[in-house]
């Protein structure tokens, strides 16, 4: 606050000046240093640091200004990194930049407690030893300069792959190691400035932050190991908040040149040695083979329907399966669907919530062993449906009863191109659940409201809750729904009434009339018939395009159709062709003839194509089915040799690995 009172530089004044247009990086650095210089200066001349050994015993306190100190180089390496990549931002909103750099402090913070753990631990150790001393000096230096050189090298590294430096780029990238000495020699210069860096900082450190000892009693030293280890808690998860922040969080402005400029390179690395690795697929000799073949057999091109950009709203129905809609626990769904486009035969791409997002904003399948937004992959750059049409001017709004947070959803759509995310916190309701958020009925009765205030052209995204277990309903309404023979019949019969009252609400609105709504679910849930207690029937969900006052297009409804097509056939009434979409998104309207991927609890992947089933198992043995869309039945064929499964995963997979989906490579 300090540094922006002596040189404000808002939105407003930074846009209005002479460097709007096109800011030069030197004019930036100078700006950018004397906030900081100043800033550092009246904090010293203020005793910050004054009183917070009335806290923590000294051993302690010196580590956290230590930490703190840590702050000034990893936001020169942030800034450095800006100006290394200077052309990537030299069009994007100095706001936006500015924005970025701030909310870096907060992973900057995160990964100066989780690099330096070590150090924290060895910190709770009460030892005079000057050799446990040394030990934990050089452990401290090592460590941070094992980061600054990793950051360093990623400048350079991150236009290959194309995200932050992680683990599997040393399991999966073969090339990495022979190229190694020829990069070493080309890239001299990072690792003899790191080495100088920490050869500097480890004098400085022992310059400026000479360790004392407390003479403090056991009950304050205990206290000051839980103060330390409490802060460092909350400094790895970003704060105090619902959520801890992960890699998705910093791509929350929807921006890939953005979110890398949030994160650093040891957060990003060391957040993900958790996640497991992937290794590439060798199904066919190149992976070129495995496109074509895909190219062959499905239509990948777009349709003509639309030129205009309709308003479009995606409705994210939780847990309902297609059983629940033909036992009629769904009265208002039904009598939609006799209006509608309705594909009978849709498959989720998974079996969670969390799993459904990606396929229904980006096209992409769950085919790993963890939700893509959580995995390895989850920096990588993906061409998703609400980035395409930000950038042709619609406004973006995602609705979830939940609180913030919730199962990373918030982080996700503003990352996949949506500009608000309206959760529990926003309604104004107060109709709580108990557990989960908001009850649909109002919540829904909210998202209509707030849809209609938005500017046109818009998407809005809607994802219910209340048919999630325990299945609440509220009391004013119990008993108005059939009990059925599952405990959720009731919260779907439920939903279904909110989901009524919601278009009766909007049905009177200008914009309705020029909206497409898609309705569909997240994944099933319950299920008690044979019919769909099988392979396929797992994952049925209903499906259905709604576009009131419209000609509807002649399509072929019977055809298999997956969740990872819906953003594609969204594009096709916005009358944008989206290039460099994965191939696992089909254009429904196309003439395609239809096909779903799935990976079945983590054993065995299939494909399903009209009554054909093939089913992958880790063994590498692929076996074809014959499945009955009526009556639920699959019976064996035999072994297949119908390469289109393996072709879709070494695409894929070794897609995901190389960090490029497009197929128009």
């Amino acid at each position: 606050s300090i540094a922006v009172r002596k040189y404000p530089v808002t939105s407003r004044t930074w846009k209005s000046s002479s460097l709007a247009a096109k800011v030069v990086p030197g004019e930036l650095g100078v700006r950018i240093a004397r906030c900081t210089l100043h800033f550092i200066k009246k904090a010293l001349e203020r005793g910050l640091f004054c009183y917070g050994d009335m806290f923590l015993i000294v051993e302690h306190f010196r580590l956290i200004k230590r930490f703190l100190f840590l702050l000034i180089p990893y936001s020169i390496l942030r800034i450095g990194y800006l100006f290394y990549h200077f052309d990537l931002y030299r069009q994007i909103d100095n706001s936006d930049i500015f924005l970025s750099l701030f909310e870096g402090i907060r992973f900057d913070i995160a990964a100066i407690c989780l690099l330096n753990l070590p150090v924290i631990f060895l910190a709770l150790i009460p030892s005079k030893n000057s050799k446990f001393n040394f030990l934990e000096r050089f452990l401290f230096v090592l460590l941070n300069s094992i980061g600054f050189l990793a950051s360093v090298v990623d400048y350079e590294l991150i236009s290959f792959t194309g995200k932050r430096l992680s683990f599997d780029l040393f399991l999966i990238s073969d090339d990495i190691w022979d190229q190694l000495p020829q990069l070493a020699i080309y890239y001299w210069y990072f690792p003899f400035v790191v080495i100088l860096l920490g050869f500097s900082f480890y004098l400085f450190d022992k310059k400026y932050f000479i360790l004392n000892f407390s003479k403090k009693n056991l009950k304050f030293r205990l206290l000051s190991s839980v103060i330390l280890l409490s802060g460092s808690f909350v400094g790895i998860r970003g704060g105090l908040q619902h959520k801890s922040i992960s890699i998705q969080s910093a791509f929350t402005q929807g921006k890939n040149e953005l979110g890398h400029l949030v994160l650093n390179t040891p957060y990003h690395f060391l957040r993900t040695l958790k996640n497991k690795t992937q290794n590439e697929v060798k199904f066919f000799k190149a992976d070129d083979v495995a496109i074509d073949i895909i190219k062959n057999r499905r239509n990948l091109n777009s349709g003509t329907f639309s030129k205009d950009k309709k308003n479009i709203v995606l409705i994210i129905l939780e847990s309902f399966s297609l059983e629940y809609l033909e036992a009629g626990y769904a009265p208002f769904l039904s009598e939609l669907i006799s209006k509608s486009l309705y594909f009978p035969h849709h498959l989720a791409n998974g079996r969670r919530s969390i799993e459904s997002l990606p396929s229904l904003l980006c096209g992409l399948p769950s085919l790993l062993d963890e939700p893509i937004s959580k995995s390895i992959f989850q920096g990588n750059k993906f061409v998703c449906m609400p980035k395409i049409l930000k950038e042709i001017g619609y406004t973006n709004y995602f609705f979830h009863g939940g609180a913030k947070g919730t199962m990373g959803f918030e982080s996700y759509t503003l990352s996949s191109g949506f500009d608000r995310y309206f959760s529990k916190e926003d309604d104004r309701s107060g109709e709580y659940d108990g557990t989960w958020g908001i009850y649909d009925g109002p919540y829904l009765q909210f998202a209509a409201d707030e849809i209609s205030s938005m500017p046109q052209p818009f998407l809005a995204g809607i994802f219910t809750l209340s048919s999630h277990q325990p299945y609440s309903v509220p009391k004013s309404l119990r008993g108005k729904f059939p009990k059925g023979t599952l405990e959720i019949h009731e919260s779907i019969g439920y939903t279904d009434y909110a989901l009524k009252k919601f278009f009766e609400k909007i049905q009177n609105q200008p914009w309705f009339s020029n909206t497409v709504f898609f309705i569909t679910a997240d994944h099933a849930s319950k299920l008690e018939s044979k019919k769909f207690q099988n392979l396929v029937g797992n994952y049925r969900v209903p499906f259905l395009i709604y576009a009131p006052g419209q000609k509807l297009p002649k399509v072929e409804v019977n055809k298999v159709s997956q969740h990872s097509d819906i953003p594609r056939t969204m594009l096709e009434w916005s009358g944008m062709k989206p290039e460099g979409m994965a191939a696992t998104a089909v254009d429904l309207l196309s003439s395609d003839i239809g096909g779903a991927l799935n990976y079945v609890s983590g054993r065995e992947y299939i494909f399903v194509t009209g009554n054909d089933v093939l089913r992958l198992a880790k063994d590498g043995v692929q076996k074809k089915y014959k499945y009955d869309w009526e009556t639920g039945s699959i019976e064996l064929v035999g072994n297949s040799s119908d390469p289109i499964l393996k072709a879709y995963l070494q695409y894929f997979i070794n897609g995901l690995i190389k960090n490029n989906l497009s197929i128009y490579r």
